[in-house]
């Protein structure tokens, strides 16, 4: 093939790192296949080898020698290119390189790079050799021929393996190479068959078999079986080896065949009809297809158990009827369990679910099948779902819209999930709907600004009641001595009397453990993180002290660390201390957690909500997991144990948060019964966001906010870009910290607040400071982000602040 008759030369390729740009590599003529959205291998560096994805082609010779493509994985692309733009906008938006948003979308066994390997040489140690370490780190090397750098460091620290590496190789007692593996491989099962042609009953003699008795079985359990087995089937059924059936088949009597295995098959059982809609839902749903219609992102504003999902089941059926496949974005994927299963009564084998909890190679089986478009026509899943390379998407249905869930915080991209859904389905011409019970103020706001479309659904389904709120000041009774397990005589009264009705409970305390902290009472010593500037939570069942940021633990001894006393006290209460204590006073209750240390373990989440679903589990004690769209038909009552701590915490959005989240937790009680009770314990029964809440007017409440918002300036009248500087020297992170803010003060548009200490202002023994940059909505973003992006870039070329890590974070609320 001549240069003429080659239509590219070049391609730029985005490989998953922190790194600028594209980088540009020349197609073999062995390549000429290669497509943008290819993933190809490459060399990187001087040994680097990665998988990356092709994002252009062309004929644009750089000024340098470039490098060839090593390979192309895949015949077909697998990233359509309106993934590719919408991956361009994302880089862009939320200010990180293309990179980092090629590794938060691609499967992780898309992701292949080159690892190091050490080989040796020599056979044998040689005698000359006498450093006593270098010997044993070659020793270990021939045992293994070839061991990868990560193998060896279970043997020597870092920088001592890296010494002793340089000195065997500069004697030429090993060598280093770079080693590439595909991970995925299809799942293949074997079956074996009779040849009829060569062992049909009757043409063989099986006297002639007398010698070989077990080849015989073989044979008479394949005439009994009357067709194919698998090879582990016919080994068990007939007691023999892989010997004899190697035997067999290499003598023709039997034939071995290889089968891909579907590992997405699942049984479903046949889809019901679709649910009948109430004349309210109807209505909501003829308003949202004549919004769609217009192309206008619309927002339904549901009370809790109002019937949304049987709204989205319609309208995703419309989609299906044209082609089109559905995108449902959850904040959890605890929600999925209940969720997913509503939605396979209705659609079947259609639905698909993608998250990071199913295996890594199903995630690659379900990224190539939603490309194709022909199996799955309904995706369910959490903000990652975002990023699967949809063939023909229809709409976009953003589930509990209000959910922070929905933000990624670390690492880069810092996306929020809603928001991009608005620019995806922009670029497939898609339309979008947020459903929740309490509108975040960004999208009322956006309703108010004609941005959006809103519909309201303010009735309960089958025409249930709302819940009685009931507010109990938890100061006055802990001052009578009257609390017990943390519950109040009110709160505990109305457990016993729904328990003895046969009824189930949810309590709900926004934090994990056993207790926040434990304290000496003779020194008054509080026991916190070596790494991080916060206390260390007791986890009473593994005896440990946890920090709940680094992940760091230590055995709790049992004494203050300090003056040696024994005197330690438990300060507070988490879920774990809750159900330990309600497991003394309510005896024969069956009590369950449902938090982060109780679902850790694959399938715990649905095998909790199973059991409560069933009845197996008589009070459920939560964190805010327990307050996201979960259905429990025999729940009348929930409580809130501690409200106060929802609403102290020093943020712009506490209020709006602790409002959402209480009338979340509020909306599990009396989904099917019209005497739905829930019982708040608070210090401060006078506070505005309990207020609100007993009145049940969320609208009333936003409106107030919003106007406070807008009279201090903060989102959603203004944009806000927060910049996190990270340094393990705090002078260091300080002086960084105040060089960035003195260029940012120079930023026409640009308004700065800090640098400031956060809250905890020390993780994983990095310091920390925060830069707060406000915006005008009407502002030049593009230009202020440039602007701030050179101000970052100049920062970290300054003397001595290289190794200060800065992170940009748009909309970081």
């Amino acid at each position: 093939m001549t240069d003429k008759k080659r239509t590219k030369k070049f391609a730029e390729v985005i490989l998953p790192l922190a790194a600028e740009g594209t980088f540009t590599y020349k197609i073999p003529y062995d390549f000429n296949y290669v497509g943008v959205g290819s993933r190809v291998l490459v060399n990187f560096g001087k040994q680097k080898m990665y998988a990356g994805i092709v994002r252009a082609l062309h004929n644009n010779a750089p000024g340098y020698n470039t490098k060839p493509l090593s390979d192309v994985l895949e015949k077909d692309p697998v990233v359509p290119e309106i993934s590719l733009k919408f991956w361009e906008w994302m880089a862009e938006y939320y200010m990180c390189t293309l990179g980092e948003v090629c590794e938060a979308a691609l499967p992780a066994m898309f992701k292949i790079h080159s690892e190091t390997r050490i080989f040796a040489i020599e056979k044998t140690v040689p005698e000359s050799l006498d450093q006593d370490e270098a010997r044993t780190l070659l020793q270990i090397i021939i045992a293994h021929q070839e061991m990868r750098i990560k193998e060896l460091l279970t043997h020597f620290s870092s920088h001592k393996l890296m010494r002793l590496i340089k000195t065997l190789t500069a004697e030429k007692y090993i060598g280093i190479r770079e080693a590439v593996s595909e991970q995925y491989k299809p799942k293949v099962t074997r079956t074996l068959r009779l040849n009829y042609n060569l062992a049909a009953k009757g043409n063989v003699d099986l006297k002639e078999l007398k010698r070989a008795p077990a080849q015989k079985k073989v044979l008479e359990y394949f005439w009994k079986a009357q067709g194919a087995a698998a090879r582990k089937a016919v080994k068990e059924g007939a007691g023999v080896s892989d010997a004899v059936l190697k035997s067999l088949i290499d003598k023709g009597w039997l034939i071995e065949e290889e089968y891909v295995v579907d590992r997405l098959a699942e049984q479903v059982a046949d889809p019901e009809p679709l649910p009948q809609l109430s004349a309210k839902q109807h209505e909501v749903f003829e308003t949202i297809l004549s919004e769609w219609e217009k192309q206008k992102p619309t927002l339904l504003y549901g009370v809790t158990s109002s019937g949304k999902t049987e709204v989205y089941f319609h309208l995703i059926s419309r989609i299906i009827q044209e082609g089109k496949q559905a995108l449902v974005l959850l904040p959890e994927i605890a929600l999925t369990g209940q969720l997913v299963h509503r939605f396979r009564k209705v659609f079947g084998e259609k639905v698909a679910v993608y998250h990071s909890r199913i295996h890594a190679a199903q995630r690659i089986e379900m990224w190539h099948d939603v490309r194709k478009g022909e199996r799955f026509q309904v995706i369910i899943g959490p903000r990652s779902a975002i990023f699967l390379p949809y063939k023909n998407l229809g709409c976009i249905i953003v589930d509990e819209e209000h959910d922070r869930s929905y933000k990624q915080q670390d690492p880069a991209p810092r996306y929020n999930a809603r928001d991009a859904a608005i620019v995806l389905s922009n670029l497939y011409k898609a339309n979008v709907l947020m459903g929740t019970a309490t509108p975040s103020l960004e999208s009322l706001a956006n309703h108010k600004a004609k941005k959006y479309a809103l519909v309201k659904l303010v009735e309960r389904f089958g025409a249930f009641t709302h819940p009685e709120i009931v507010i109990v000041d938890y100061a006055k009774w802990w001052r009578r001595r009257k609390v017990r397990a943390h519950l109040t005589p009110v709160l505990l009264n109305a457990v016993e009397e729904e328990l003895g009705a046969g009824r189930q409970v949810i309590l709900f305390q926004n934090r994990r453990g056993f207790s926040p902290y434990l304290q000496c009472f003779d020194c008054g010593h509080i026991p916190v993180c070596p790494h991080c500037d916060v206390r260390l939570t007791y986890h009473k069942r593994d005896n440990r002290l946890v920090c709940h940021y680094c992940g760091f633990s230590v055995r709790n001894a049992g004494k203050c660390v300090e003056c040696g006393n024994v005197n330690m006290k438990t300060m507070g209460f988490g879920t774990e201390k809750i159900e330990e204590e309600l497991q003394v006073i309510l005896p024969d209750a069956r009590i369950a957690r449902f938090d982060q240390d109780a679902t850790r373990r694959k399938n715990s989440h649905e095998r909790i909500i199973g059991q409560f679903d069933q009845g197996e589990i008589d009070i459920l004690v939560g964190t805010q997991m327990v307050t996201k769209g979960l259905d429990f038909r025999n729940v009348n009552l929930v409580g809130v144990l501690n409200a106060d701590n929802l609403f102290s915490f020093p943020d712009f959005r506490s209020f709006e948060r602790s409002m959402q989240l209480l009338m979340q937790v509020a909306g599990r009680a009396g989904r099917h019964a019209d005497n739905g009770r829930v019982i708040i314990q608070t210090s401060q029964p006078e506070h505005s966001v309990i207020s609100y809440l007993q009145e049940g007017n969320y609208g009333v409440f936003a409106e107030q906010e919003l106007q406070q918002r807008y009279q201090f300036a903060y989102p959603p009248f203004t944009r806000i870009l927060a910049v996190t500087l990270k340094h393990k020297k705090y002078d260091v992170c300080k002086r960084a910290a105040n060089m960035l803010a003195a260029a940012c003060k120079k930023i026409s548009g640009l308004q700065v607040l800090g640098p400031q200490a956060p809250v905890i202002g020390r993780i994983q023994t990095y310091y920390i400071m925060e830069l707060t940059l406000k915006m005008e909505r009407s502002a030049q973003t593009l230009e202020i982000k440039s602007a701030v992006n050179n101000a970052i870039a100049k920062v970290r070329q300054a003397e001595g602040l290289k190794s200060v890590i800065i992170n940009p974070d748009m909309d970081p609320y």
